[in-house]
């Protein structure tokens, strides 16, 4: 069975994670000892990797149930008939169904067994305290499934529409509260991305109306005890990670902040700033090698990289990045953030603060919330 470790100063906490998901040999994304040099994009350009259809991780399958409908029968004694199936793989084995109980829709998913104590205890420490993350309704232990309250629609989807900035920062800052309620229990997501935040929204002559929000997934978030770090996981979607998580850790909550400020950037200027085309890539070089530069080029320093490439330590993947930050020159330089144009400067501010290469230096869940940006909301 893969693990990855928790390690803290007087312990070592295995965590469990889905089988075939750990790697563990020396990461390889270059063929050579550098990228090839490239012009990275400055500001939000209509490159098409920068589109969300390249980012999006949705169900693969929308199939209606033919014949007689499954049903399964919930721990509460409810009964769901599954509707349609979302998502069915066998290797690794996934399983998402709509279905419906009482006129009402819920999702119905498949975790591994192994992680289905872990999560009914990340939701069972969250029960009560926290109106802006998805929890489970029902469990269905027989089948090692979940039941979720079944939202309309999603931020990848929702922020392509035409939203008044006011909305949008609505939507925001429900998911940041929701960021915030985790972080508060020693919870860290570890998979913060656009489509993980659900929505639930109505449309009248006003415009639209956002009724509720709420963060999703928890099958791969981690209770970290103060003190402790998550190392030895490729935590998230390679468009949405921060630095640290491509490094396989230490990772933290100042990770999901990092991850936030992406979906920021995406559901304001609809833009993954870090998706990457086929078309995109010279012979020889590796996605994962493209967002690593991008990642340096808008968001690092010279003392932020500094200290993030102590945050790792000997960690194997730091020659990568020290390769990486030694290709920009005149002829390729660095294009931060901070310089793009079009961007509102509270927007920015918040942006970088969250986006610091140093995880140690970046904002908190519950700071970012207080930020001027979000001031009214």
């Amino acid at each position: 069975m893969a693990f990855s470790t928790i390690i803290a100063s007087n312990a070592i906490t295995k965590l469990s994670l889905f089988p075939g998901r750990l790697l563990l040999q020396k990461p390889d994304i270059f063929k050579s000892r550098r990228a090839a040099t490239r012009k990275l994009e400055t500001g939000f350009t209509k490159n098409p990797s920068h589109r969300p259809d390249h980012a999006s991780s949705q169900y693969k399958h929308n199939v209606i149930c033919s014949g007689r409908p499954k049903e399964y029968i919930g721990q509460s004694g409810c009964h769901y008939i599954i509707e349609r199936v979302l998502q069915e793989e066998t290797f690794p084995l996934r399983r998402v169904y709509s279905a419906t109980a009482n006129n009402q829709r819920f999702i119905l998913k498949y975790v591994h067994e192994d992680n289905f104590k872990d999560l009914q205890d990340i939701n069972n420490r969250l029960r009560g305290g926290t109106n802006y993350v998805r929890l489970v309704k029902d469990t269905i232990p027989e089948k090692s499934t979940f039941v979720f309250q079944y939202f309309d629609d999603h931020l990848l989807r929702l922020a392509q529409k035409d939203l008044p900035i006011t909305v949008t920062k609505r939507i925001l800052k429900d998911a940041l509260r929701g960021i915030a309620d985790l972080h508060d229990q020693d919870i860290v997501h570890t998979d913060i991305k656009a489509d993980n935040v659900l929505i639930d929204s109505k449309e009248d002559q006003d415009g639209i109306i956002i009724e509720r929000v709420q963060l999703a997934d928890l099958e791969d978030a981690a209770y970290i005890p103060p003190g402790s770090h998550m190392i030895g996981k490729q935590a998230g979607n390679w468009m949405w990670r921060s630095p640290e998580a491509h490094a396989r850790g230490p990772v933290n909550k100042p990770s999901d902040i990092f991850s936030f400020a992406l979906v920021c950037i995406y559901a304001v200027h609809k833009r993954v700033i870090f998706a990457v085309g086929e078309e995109e890539l010279n012979e020889g070089v590796e996605p994962l090698a493209v967002v690593i530069e991008r990642q340096i080029s808008y968001f690092a320093d010279e003392d932020g990289l500094s200290r993030f490439l102590k945050h790792l330590g000997d960690n194997p993947w730091v020659p990568i990045f020290e390769v990486t930050r030694d290709g920009f020159n005149k002829d390729n330089p660095r294009r931060p953030f901070s310089l793009w144009k079009g961007v509102d400067e509270d927007f920015k501010n918040l942006v970088c603060a969250m986006t610091n290469f140093d995880p140690g230096k970046r904002i908190t869940a519950r700071e970012a919330l207080a930020h001027k940006w979000f001031e009214g909301v």
